[in-house]
């Protein structure tokens, strides 16, 4: 991607029903953490900063990024402290964390298991982490080549790198279920037409369909509180370590 093209995602992340469904479902999802007064929280692969807002209200916050532009764009946040970082050899800070975050990250990098190992040995012990994957290889499509994904991962898959790395497991839950049936359609649909690609996060027209899509997605964040998704185009996965 250029710049430009950076550009454009970034500013999306604030705007798109996608994200801020998801940014209202993590933000449920940790105000029932246990965490300390004066928490201190890593989001891994920043990004832009569209999550910063957000985790900032548990406590102080630290990112890494390792691309330039957008980790320019996450230090325009106030009251965070964002630094170069890659996973899974180059996390910075030097220090555990009592709150671990990567929000579709780890997908990103071709080395998973040792990723996870990394972002779990600077957790602190008793502290949390959430993550955050693409569900379902045969929901694979040109947007994760686009967004250079490596895989998409089920529930047993992303359940076993999460226990090999040392995390305990305290909830694993597939999330974006309601919308499943649409996408599910709409992919196989594309493949079958083997239609000409568009990506999948272009902002929808009219503006009340963004604002719809945000209430439908969100409104999972009120089913997560009781139950487990059985299926979804995405996971989340909420981890201790011991």
């Amino acid at each position: 991607m250029d710049a430009q093209a950076y550009a454009q995602v970034a500013e999306m992340q604030f705007k798109h029903w996608w994200f801020e469904g998801r940014r209202r479902i993590l933000s449920s999802v940790i105000s029932r953490l246990s965490l300390p007064e004066n928490s201190e929280i890593l989001e891994a692969g920043c990004g832009a900063g569209a999550n910063l807002e957000t985790l900032k209200r548990f406590g102080s916050v630290y990112g890494f990024e390792p691309y330039d532009f957008m980790r320019e764009l996450s230090n325009k946040i106030p009251a965070v402290e964002i630094a170069d970082g890659l996973l899974p050899d180059k996390i910075p800070f030097g220090k555990q964390f009592d709150l671990v975050c990567a929000f579709d990250v780890i997908e990103h990098v071709e080395k998973d298991a040792e990723s996870l190992k990394g972002l779990c040995d600077v957790t602190k012990p008793g502290g949390y982490a959430v993550f955050t994957v693409p569900a379902y290889m045969f929901m694979w499509s040109k947007h994760d080549e686009m967004n250079h994904h490596f895989r998409r991962y089920t529930a047993k898959t992303f359940r076993a790198a999460l226990e090999n790395s040392g995390y305990e497991i305290e909830k694993i839950s597939y999330y974006n279920t309601l919308l499943f049936p649409a996408a599910f359609c709409v992919r196989m649909l594309k493949s079958t037409l083997k239609s000409e690609y568009k990506d999948d996060l272009r902002m929808p027209s009219p503006a009340f369909v963004n604002t719809l899509l945000t209430e439908v997605f969100s409104f999972e964040r009120y089913l997560l509180k009781q139950i487990s998704l059985p299926f979804g185009l995405s996971l989340m996965a909420v981890c201790k370590k011991p």
